[in-house]
């Protein structure tokens, strides 16, 4: 049932009411939540939940602000005015703005009425109704089980799927396929803000242990069907981090092996999200039109204009750029600024896409084209979507640095390169950002200043990028 204004307000004032005789009696903000719905059944969890808090919509938007920025998932769309339709049932938020809405009220999606905003798995029976995995993660939002950092989540994430891998048998079962779903969940959207190194060690072991569970042979049709999927998008996942270690020879193996995967499952995502990281790797060894034609055939099996903005920037536009068409480089970047002008907003983490990729790519490709004016301005705008010290904001940074080079700005550039070096240490810096690096040392190879000497220095001593040292088998990839 719809409510009127004049009957909203007297809600509002009536919980404000709740609210202070609650935090007279020292209640919690979950009995004060609670005792609102029971007093006042219209309003809905999300919205009670937010007055026990005593917040306006407006502080509550800039909470989640914060949420975002602190877990470097870009910069969130959310305005009081969605908040509004959320919080009366006019729309369902997706799973981001409901992690996020977990976080910031610190409590679990049953308690805010998010249940239908994640897909089936994450509503599973066990224990809180969630499963030990999903109480973990509700856990380290709370801010106890984060204590230690991303190393200590990545640990627990592990404990938890060996867990349940101890209670319900080699071949897994429901809070086992949870847990890994979770898990793999928390790798996307951590990607960035953990070394590489460290995360490939975790997501090789937790790849080693689909491995068992599926050479189990115990699950048949669909649940091993998931279990593959989840086995392609950890593959996909390894894949992408050996490629940041400086390991193309791996890479490619295991994402080749999650684009079989994607297609033996029918996950038409990790196929796509898969072919685009392959074009990824052909324009790294310019194989420019061979990038290109993969990068075509990632935006055919694109299935929502975010993801088709996505594969045209990734994937087509900078090896577009490398063949020096001025002409067909402007209109594919077009094309993905329409299509990232007709989204929703950002996807951050690693297998989604955000307006800082949009305007790194944008800058790469106008270098490309040596239009240093375009490239200066969309590597600035790209850094501005970024927080300080994250590799997004490295590249963006070094992308930066060169169209300076390129304008005679020497000194600048050897200056922003410097601040990078400084800010990131050698394990954080991809290998992909070597390489823009090297280029920018290339760039001013003519320029002999003290700056320019340092920063020569400072790469000429960087240490090396160690990949991963484990066996690459991965038998069920066919």
């Amino acid at each position: 049932m719809k409510v009127d204004r004049r009957r909203r307000a007297e809600l509002a004032r009536a919980a404000q009411i709740i609210r202070q005789r609650g935090q007279r009696a020292d209640w919690p903000v979950p009995r004060i939540a609670t005792q609102i719905r029971r007093e006042l059944p219209e309003v809905l969890p999300l919205e009670a939940w937010r007055w026990a808090y005593g917040w306006s919509r407006a502080q509550t938007v800039r909470q989640v602000a914060l949420y975002y920025r602190d877990r470097d998932l870009g910069t969130p769309r959310l305005n009081t005015s969605m908040l509004c339709r959320y919080e009366h049932g006019d729309i369902v938020p997706g799973p981001d703005y409901a992690d996020a809405f977990c976080g910031v009220y610190r409590a679990r999606p049953p308690d805010l009425g998010l249940e239908s905003s994640y897909p089936p798995w994450a509503v599973r029976g066990g224990r809180a109704e969630y499963g030990a995995a999903w109480e973990m993660v509700t856990t380290a939002r709370d801010g106890h089980f984060m204590a230690n950092g991303n190393s200590g989540a990545l640990q627990a994430l592990r404990d938890s799927i060996s867990l349940a891998l101890e209670t319900e048998g080699p071949g897994g079962g429901p809070d086992t396929h949870a847990a890994l779903l979770t898990a793999v969940d928390y790798y996307s959207r951590h990607y960035s803000a953990v070394p590489p190194g460290e995360l490939a060690l975790e997501v090789h072991q937790v790849r080693h242990m689909v491995n068992g569970m599926l050479g189990d042979g115990a699950l048949r049709g669909n649940e091993r069907s998931e279990l593959r999927r989840s086995a392609g998008w950890l593959s996909a996942l390894v894949g992408n981090l050996a490629f940041h270690l400086g390991d193309e020879v791996a890479a490619a193996l295991h994402l080749a092996t999650a684009r079989r995967l994607g297609e033996a499952t029918g996950d038409r995502w990790l196929e796509c999200w898969s072919l685009g990281a392959r074009a990824m790797l052909a324009y790294d060894d310019d194989q420019h039109e061979d990038a290109a034609a993969l990068g075509w055939r990632a935006h055919e099996l694109a299935d929502t204009r975010l993801r088709k903005a996505q594969m045209l920037a990734w994937t087509v536009l900078r090896p577009t750029a490398a063949t020096g068409d001025r002409d067909e480089t402007a209109r594919v970047a077009g094309l993905a600024q329409d299509e990232m002008a007709a989204t929703d907003g950002d996807l951050p983490g690693r297998f989604g896409f955000d307006t800082a990729e949009l305007r790194l790519h944008l800058a790469e490709a106008s270098l490309l084209i040596s239009d240093t004016g375009q490239a200066r301005t969309h590597a600035q705008a790209s850094i501005d979507h970024i927080p300080h010290g994250r590799p997004g904001w490295a590249a963006a940074s070094l992308v930066l640095a060169r169209a300076e080079a390129a304008r005679g700005l020497g000194g600048d550039a050897a200056a922003r390169a410097t601040t990078v070096l400084d800010t990131l240490p050698g394990g954080r810096l991809r290998a992909n950002s070597r390489d823009r690096l090297a280029a920018l040392i290339d760039d001013l190879d003519r320029v002999e200043t003290a700056s320019v000497r340092s920063l020569r220095e400072q790469v000429a001593t960087l240490p090396p990028l160690v990949p991963v040292a484990r066996p690459s088998v991965e038998p069920n990839g066919a």
